[in-house]
């Protein structure tokens, strides 16, 4: 992959690499057509200096955690070079396109809903349980996939040390394993549903999330045998005494 890469790299426009004033448009025009190459038919050098920009941005849209490992271990002039070039001209068009494929996956959510904002680069869910919601937003970098995304949440329903593995967990698989934005999303709300699925409410508020501390029924009646929110004994003590 380094050597490909490198390659690539000596292989584009020089008005590009010398972050010229290259239209996006007409840069974006090639990166999303493609090129129509033929077997046994020779390629003028502009065609090879497009198919070198195009082989980048197919690299970073497929490949982002190998593309980010090679420039993270390049020399400090290059892996300059290589930022700029992909804040430039790759990455306004790469958000793009994750913003669009979160907002044509939203429609199958269940009780998640999806908010996007593509002038920040930002995606917010909202995971619904009762009448409690619980939000988290992923905020792409200018130099996506390069830089880390912002992982970040309002609430947490769970135990601390669980949900840190979660928001761990997720900044792993969108940095380290070519995960997508709404895979990431998802993988986050497989987490809430698993870890919800089969949990009785409490039966004095007929809820599974406790409205001001966000637990779920832990104390056990040893009558009933059923579990309740601790808030929530607590308030029935204090009312029959």
């Amino acid at each position: 992959m380094q050597t490909l890469l490198q390659t690539v790299f000596c292989l584009m426009p020089e008005e590009i690499l010398r972050l010229l004033d290259v239209k996006v448009s007409k840069i974006s025009e090639v990166l999303m057509s493609g090129l129509n190459l033929k077997y046994g038919v020779s390629s003028r050098s502009e065609t090879l200096q497009d198919l070198a920009c195009w082989m980048y941005f197919c690299s970073l849209r497929r490949l982002p955690a190998m593309v980010r490992q090679w420039w993270s271990g390049e020399e400090p002039r290059v892996a300059s070079l290589v930022e700029k070039v992909t804040t430039r001209y790759m990455s306004p068009l790469l958000c793009s396109l994750e913003m669009q494929s979160v907002q044509k996956e939203n429609t199958r959510t269940g009780n998640m809903a999806v908010k996007v904002h593509p002038t920040a680069r930002e995606v917010v869910a909202v995971y619904h349980v009762d009448e409690v919601s619980l939000e988290l937003s992923i905020q792409l970098p200018l130099n996506h996939p390069l830089g880390p995304v912002v992982v970040e949440s309002s609430k947490q329903m769970v135990d601390t040390s669980q949900w840190r593995n979660w928001l761990m967990q997720l900044n792993v698989f969108l940095t380290y394993q070519n995960g997508s934005l709404w895979d990431g999303l998802a993988l986050w709300k497989s987490n809430l549903d698993k870890r919800f699925e089969g949990i009785e409410e409490c039966y004095i508020c007929f809820s599974v999330i406790h409205g001001s501390n966000f637990q779920i029924p832990k104390l056990c009646c040893s009558t009933c045998k059923k579990k309740f929110h601790s808030p929530c004994l607590v308030s029935i003590n204090n009312n029959s005494l």
